[in-house]
């Protein structure tokens, strides 16, 4: 009998501090990992490259409703707090990179910003992330921090103009 109250006891503590140690709360910045690929245009996009600016990373597909949803909010939000402080990257997620062209210019999109080299790149990059399901957005202050990790819709203007 000893030993089942000790065995409880043991799985008690132990559950409580996996959900402490993990818990999603934790507001601690870390660092955003580093990645490069080409964009729509031909370009190669380092994260590096943008050290000293705000980046907005936003994952992204053609074929997500809710990115279709949430990308004409997210872009305009930040067009608001203006491109000379923050940088809008976009990581799709399509199978091809003409899939995702021709959304962006048939809805009067930029294609510069938007990364595809293939799909197992811009998945590898997911990865990095540790981005489970789409949209999903960050943002990654000037000196190279994540500050926010969520769905793009909870982002506020005034949140992202407190990191700028």
């Amino acid at each position: 009998m000893n030993n089942a109250v000790i065995l409880l006891g043991i799985a008690v503590v132990a559950v409580l501090v996996g959900v402490f140690a993990f818990s999603p709360g934790d507001d601690t910045p870390v660092v955003a990992p580093e990645f490069s690929l080409e964009s729509l245009d031909g370009d190669i996009v380092s994260l590096s490259s943008y050290r000293g600016r705000v980046v907005v990373i936003d994952f992204w597909a053609t074929w997500c409703k809710p990115c279709l949803t949430s990308f004409p909010r997210l872009h305009h939000l930040v067009e608001q707090v203006g491109e000379e402080d923050v940088v809008m990257l976009v990581v799709s997620l399509d199978k091809s990179a003409s899939r995702a062209r021709t959304y962006l210019e048939e809805n009067g999109y930029a294609t510069s910003n938007v990364l595809w080299e293939s799909l197992e790149a811009s998945r590898d990059v997911k990865e990095l992330f540790d981005v489970v399901g789409i949209p999903h957005t960050f943002v990654i202050d000037r000196e190279g921090l994540i500050q926010y990790s969520g769905h793009p819709n909870r982002l506020s203007r005034e949140e992202l103009e407190g990191w700028l």
